[in-house]
Order: structure tokens, then C-alpha cells, then sequence
């Protein structure tokens, strides 16, 4: 063999060997997030770095993530993930440690969804995983919230559309109104009644006709009130029923 042909053979040889090193030298970049302010994070059962956030260069490959709360609290949550790198690429990824969030809104006492359930009324907390919620109250329009955009100190707030609902029934005015009306019917049907019971015992005494006018006259005002106070009471119950 040639002096010629050996070097080229030898260069070959080496190129070939830097060609086959250069891949396993390309590292990923992965960054992991949180909502904790210290976590700890382990690459396949070695400890990789801690905080809020951490970043890492991995190996093209399979590995396994373990992602755990920094405490020494028998509740601490950790999640376990497996993670294919292909190539050197810049990867991310975000665990939410905490578990229910406090919603607030602006108004309160909004009627919070998930789906078709009524979870409750705000202020209300949160279960982590809900995807979309729906807020609804009367007056105000309906709005669709995700659980990753809301935040604990920040009131979500609602687009006033119509009228403010005053609340349940026994709140509004229509109640009170009708409540007062009712106790004065109630009262005049009771005086009317009483005084027509009078004029009947004085007529019986002096058989005079006029005080058996009057009694009837009486009587009919008596009855034309209690007729009022049944109807009062029947819309009492009906707009209860209603509400």
C-alpha cells in the first residue's frame, strides 16, 4: 500500500470516528417549571438540581423524570414522567403541585360549572384538572374560565348585561310589599268582622232596621277584604314557588 493511500485510509478512519462521537455530544436542553417555589428533580434516580425552576442537559434517549415537592411532609406530591430525547432539541416541562386554587369574582355568589355540575358559588376552591368552567349568575354574562388562567389574587370578572337580581324571594321588595298588604288586610277583616258583630248585638237588643243595614254592609267589607288577603297570601306562595 502506498504512502497515499494510507493516509486517506487513516483519515477515513478518522473522520468516521469523529462523525460517530459528534451525536452523543449533542446534549437537550430541558427546563422544568412549577407552581412551588422548591422542587426537587431527579434524572433517572440522580439528583439533577432544585428551585422553582431547574435546567438540565440530557443524553438522546429514554429517561425518567421524577419531579417531587423539597419537604419532609408525609403529603408531598411528586410526579413521575418518562421522557424519549431524540435529538438535540429544547424541551419543557410544567407540574402543578398545588391542588385547589381559590376563585375568586367580581360579583360573588356566581354559580361555578364544570360541565353540566354545579360545583358551588364563589368564592369557591378549585380542584386541580378541571379543564373549563363556566361562571353564570343572573344579570351578568355567562363566562368560560380555564383552571391554568385564573390566578388565587385576581377576581375573575363578570360583563353586566341586565337587571341585578336582588336575591331569593324573601329579600326582594315584591315580598314585603306583599307581606305588609297581607297584615293589613289581615287587620282590616278582623275590625270589620268585630264592629259587624257589635251592630248585630245592638239591633238584636232594640230591633232597629237601620243597624241590620249596617251589619250587612259590614259584613260584605269583612268578607270583600278576607277575599283580598287570600289572594295576597296565594301570590306570597306562588312568587316563593317561583324563585
Amino acid at each position: 500500500m502506498t504512502l497515499f493511500f494510507k493516509y486517506w485510509f487513516i483519515c477515513i478512519i478518522v473522520l468516521g470516528i469523529n462523525l460517530s462521537i459528534l451525536p452523543q455530544n449533542c446534549k437537550a436542553s430541558l427546563t422544568i417549571e412549577s407552581d412551588k417555589e422548591s422542587i426537587v428533580v431527579f434524572i433517572d434516580d440522580v439528583l439533577a438540581g432544585s428551585g422553582k425552576t431547574v435546567n438540565v442537559k440530557l443524553d438522546p434517549g429514554t429517561h425518567k423524570i421524577v419531579t417531587a415537592e423539597n419537604t419532609t411532609n408525609w403529603d408531598a406530591r411528586s410526579f413521575i414522567d418518562t421522557l424519549n430525547v431524540k435529538n438535540c432539541e429544547d424541551l419543557s416541562l410544567k407540574y402543578k403541585f398545588t391542588s385547589d386554587v381559590l376563585l375568586y369574582t367580581h360579583p360573588q355568589d356566581v354559580q361555578v360549572f364544570s360541565s353540566d355540575s354545579l360545583l358551588g358559588y364563589t368564592p369557591l376552591y378549585i380542584p386541580a384538572g378541571l379543564g373549563d368552567i363556566r361562571l353564570e349568575k343572573a344579570g351578568y354574562e355567562t363566562t368560560m374560565v380555564d383552571y391554568n388562567d385564573f390566578e388565587n389574587d385576581k377576581p375573575v370578572r363578570l360583563n353586566f348585561t341586565g337587571e341585578v337580581d336582588s336575591g331569593p324571594f324573601f329579600n326582594k321588595t315584591l315580598f314585603k310589599v306583599l307581606v305588609g298588604t297581607m297584615l293589613a288586610l289581615g287587620a282590616a277583616t278582623a275590625y270589620f268582622k268585630l264592629e259587624a258583630d257589635d251592630k248585630f248585638a245592638e239591633y238584636q237588643i232594640t230591633g232597629e232596621n237601620e243597624l241590620l243595614l249596617e251589619t250587612k254592609r259590614l259584613d260584605e267589607i269583612s268578607a270583600t277584604t278576607f277575599v283580598a288577603l287570600q289572594i295576597n297570601f296565594g301570590l306570597i306562595i306562588f312568587f316563593f314557588l317561583m324563585d
